[in-house]
């Protein structure tokens, strides 16, 4: 029986900087989510604007069929689940930038903006417009 210990002489950058890149890929993933709803909805009133339940360009409308269905599913684990992820990636990546390993990186400021971003992308969660966009996708 074969015991793995983890290499405590891996540079200290290296971890930071892919949980930098998953930061960025989260925020970015979720913010195409929104973009792509708010364009669906855009495509039925022919102006930008911010869905809801019952409006009046959408709320008779087949939102979703053929092979927007699939879209419209990850749509909404992407704008349901998404915060909750990066709530998660956010404080690791806040625990990350107080440990003494990761201050002298030279990534550390691209996972401070990481970090940011993640951390707008939980709060933004809790936006009325957000939960708004949401509920109209569950619709």
């Amino acid at each position: 029986m074969t015991i793995a210990a983890v290499d405590a002489t891996a540079p200290p950058g290296r971890s930071g900087r892919a949980l930098a890149h998953a930061q960025f890929a989260l925020a970015a993933v979720y913010v195409v989510a929104i973009g792509v709803a708010l364009g669906r909805a855009a495509s039925f009133s022919g102006h930008l604007y911010l869905p809801h339940q019952g409006d009046e360009f959408t709320g008779s409308a087949d939102l979703w069929p053929g092979l927007w269905a699939p879209a419209a599913l990850v749509m909404i684990v992407v704008i349901g689940v998404a915060p909750w992820a990066a709530a998660a990636v956010a404080l690791v990546g806040g625990t990350r930038l107080l440990t003494a390993g990761v201050r002298p990186a030279a990534h550390r400021r691209r996972l401070l903006v990481g970090t940011v971003l993640t951390t707008l992308v939980a709060a933004s969660s809790l936006a009325p417009p957000v939960e708004a966009l949401l509920s109209w996708l569950l619709d």
